[in-house]
């Protein structure tokens, strides 16, 4: 399947480190209350909120733009929407257990199938439909970015997606249960948690380990069991080998 813009275009590898360097930077600056918390600059912590929604936005456009130079057609925008609602659809039964749903592994999926940019967009659409129902807040930007970034950083794993150990992929969920949950404890510490220290920052970890830790044994699972094969059905669809009806 041809999904690149004729004229200008980068090396794989100029792309990916583009890429790299987005992602990155973005996640420095949203970690950015840590070191500032350690040198006692609380009054601009206390700011965060606004200022990682900004982030935030800086990060989705930049990577819009990137998008619209490299790999945007009409099937790879109905593909991305298309998973993207399937994925939030999927975290709705699964909400009355804390933390354990099937989106992290299909973000993780949908990001070693098919690049970066559509694994960031996946995971940052997952909350931003889902939370329609179960609830928008101030938590849904960091949501949306913890998602978006694993789904991108996924994409930048040089796997050939139909021969993957299985033991890897679902290292790869326990690791990005882990991650999802440092964001949103970061974010909970700074919005929620008085003084802004990192004495309070360790306890928002310790609260919020059992939930991460759910999170990483229901990616372990999923991607274990379901991920080699949602892998092939994607392979599948990317090379446009899907069975279609006469």
């Amino acid at each position: 399947m041809k999904t690149f813009k004729k004229g200008f275009k980068l090396s794989k590898k100029s792309n990916k480190l583009i890429l790299f360097l987005i992602f990155s930077l973005s996640f420095l600056l949203i970690v950015l209350p840590l070191p500032l918390a350690f040198l006692g600059v609380n009054p601009l912590i206390e700011k965060w909120g606004l200022i990682s929604t900004i982030i935030i936005a800086i990060t989705i456009i930049s990577l819009i733009i990137d998008f619209k130079n490299h790999c945007l057609n009409s099937r790879i925008i109905s593909l991305t929407i298309a998973l993207g609602a399937l994925t939030a659809l999927l975290r709705i039964p699964f909400a009355p257990l804390p933390n354990v749903n099937p989106c992290t592994y299909l973000i993780i999926c949908s990001g070693i199938a098919f690049g970066s940019h559509i694994g960031f967009f996946i995971g940052a659409l997952t909350p931003l439909i889902s939370n329609f129902i179960l609830g928008h807040g101030p938590w849904t930007p960091l949501q949306m970015y913890a998602w978006g970034l694993i789904g991108g950083l996924a994409g930048l794993l040089n796997f050939n997606s139909s021969k993957i150990f299985r033991w890897k992929l679902g290292f790869i969920g326990v690791i990005a249960g882990y991650f999802y949950g440092f964001i949103m404890n970061i974010w909970f510490w700074y919005s929620y948690l008085y003084p802004i220290t990192l004495t309070t920052f360790i306890i928002a970890e310790i609260q919020g380990l059992p939930f991460d830790t759910l999170h990483a044994i229901g990616n372990f699972a999923f991607l274990t069991i379901l991920g080699n094969k949602t892998l092939r059905v994607f392979s599948f669809f990317k090379e446009g080998k899907l069975p279609s009806r006469s």
